[in-house]
């Protein structure tokens, strides 16, 4: 059944004192690159949540909605894709990525089926 919509979930953890910078670094550098996939039609839809609460396990969890189960296992593969036609020099993606890692631990990741509708955003 490969027709059955789909997500994944990446969770990450905020290093200490760097959750609005990360919220930020999302906002500037990662959700571009998401759009851009999503407007190639590698994913239908991306989220961030955000949970601010000092002990919780994960800070951001981004959630990637996928048409399928194809998509999703080709989602590390479009989303590289997608930061090339974003940022094509690639000493640029070098040093964001360096800096990402200043801003975040990640935390895991899970893959879920979906039920109902989906509808537009």
């Amino acid at each position: 059944m490969t027709s059955q919509a789909c997500a994944r979930a990446i969770y990450w953890r905020a290093k200490p004192g760097q959750l609005d910078a990360y919220s930020a670094y999302l906002n500037q550098h990662v959700e571009p690159v998401d759009e851009e996939a999503r407007r190639q039609g590698a994913l239908r839809s991306f989220m961030t949540l955000v949970d601010r609460t000092p002990d919780a396990p994960w800070t951001h969890m981004r959630l990637f909605v996928f048409d399928n189960y194809q998509s999703r296992s080709s989602m590390l593969t479009a989303l590289a894709a997608a930061a090339n036609t974003v940022t094509p020099d690639p000493q640029q993606r070098a040093e964001r990525a360096i800096h990402a890692a200043t801003l975040r631990d990640r935390v895991g990741e899970a893959d879920f089926d979906l039920q109902g509708p989906l509808h537009a955003a």
